[in-house]
């Protein structure tokens, strides 16, 4: 069979359609019809929806003082939309802060007592050394019978005496130093304690994740704010997408980046370019299907949750075309009159 023939079509007016060929009646006009590849499209259904969205939630506990925003409200990246009651926060920092003050001043008489106290040893040592050259002179002295023994025996408890000192002083240099350690880890427990409530405190204040519309209020001042308790709902409305529902059949076809023309029966039907952002890799086990979300270009009056159709490719076809004026229409039957041997039929 040739790819392309021509197939002689009567067109008859209304009027000539009903009356036949009787005497008067208009000569039919003949037109061609052709045989070419078509392409066809897949009319996929689906919803338009935000690309980015977010239930805000507290990460504390606490009623909440004020909900800044409502729905419709345009909202900054950052902004402070719900406040939160912090009064048993500020009690805590608080009493952190004191328990750092009251750390950092026994660190600071610490710090002087281990001044003194390294001072001492170094008087102390300096005492063991004249009293060790002491007895050294003494001893030699003595082992020549020329100092009596209780010189000898006088300049060695000396020497005794300085040495005990000087591990006295070590000591207690020591034990501060320990002291000191100890402070600084209470002093380091304290200040953690309070970054942490401060951190909590902020909490307090819930912001914005992203530059966006408030789409849902849920809470109201004087209710309780928990973790996991809807407060807002934003949606970033300047990068909207179609998410289509397309069959399995067809999903191999579509890749990223391709573009789809959409049209949208809230927007009188006009068509939108938009061009595959994402697939996604697993389907619906039930309906054997799977979404495809879809750039859209930005576009007055487009809204979340508006229906929309997406035309997917799904190759080409022959089929017989014909001009429009050569189908004619009866209530709900379309048809053509062909010519059969020089006769309409």
């Amino acid at each position: 069979m040739k790819n392309i023939f021509a197939l002689s079509i009567l067109i008859f007016s209304a009027a000539s359609a009903g009356a036949g060929a009787g005497a008067g009646a208009e000569e039919p006009a003949w037109v061609s019809a052709a045989r070419v590849e078509h392409e066809q499209f897949y009319e996929a259904v689906g919803t338009i929806q935000p690309r980015m969205v977010t239930t805000l939630s507290s990460k504390v506990m606490g009623n909440v003082l004020e909900v800044l925003k409502r729905e419709g409200d345009r909202v900054k990246q950052g902004e402070t939309v719900v406040k939160i009651d912090a009064k048993d926060v500020d009690s805590d920092i608080a009493g952190a802060r004191a328990g750092l003050s009251e750390a950092s001043s026994m660190m600071a008489e610490l710090e002087k007592g281990l001044i003194a106290a390294n001072a001492q040893k170094d008087q102390a040592e300096a005492n063991q050394r004249m009293s060790e050259s002491n007895f050294e002179r003494i001893k030699s002295l003595y082992e020549k019978k020329s100092v009596s023994k209780q010189e000898f025996e006088q300049a060695e408890t000396q020497m005794n005496s300085a040495q005990a000192q000087v591990r006295a002083a070590k000591a207690q240099a020591a034990g501060l130093v320990a002291k000191r350690s100890t402070i600084s880890a209470r002093m380091g427990q304290a200040q953690a304690g309070i970054n942490k409530v401060e951190t909590i405190k902020n909490l307090a204040e819930v912001a914005a994740p992203f530059a966006g519309r408030v789409t849902s209020r849920r809470i109201e001042p004087g209710m309780l704010a928990a973790p996991g308790v809807p407060l807002l709902v934003i949606e970033d409305e300047t990068q909207l997408r179609f998410e289509a529902v397309v069959p399995e059949s067809l999903i191999a076809s579509v890749t990223q980046g391709d573009k789809i023309q959409v049209l949208v029966d809230a927007l009188s039907g006009r068509p939108l370019e938009g061009t595959v952002a994402e697939v996604m890799p697993s389907g619906d086990a039930l309906s054997h299907t799977f979404v495809v979300k879809i750039g859209l270009p930005l576009e007055p009056g487009l809204r979340t949750g508006m229906y929309a159709r997406g035309n997917f490719p799904r190759g080409s076809e022959k089929v017989l075309l014909v001009p429009g004026a050569a189908i004619e229409y009866r209530g709900q039957l379309e048809g053509i009159w062909i010519d059969r041997q020089g006769k309409p039929v």
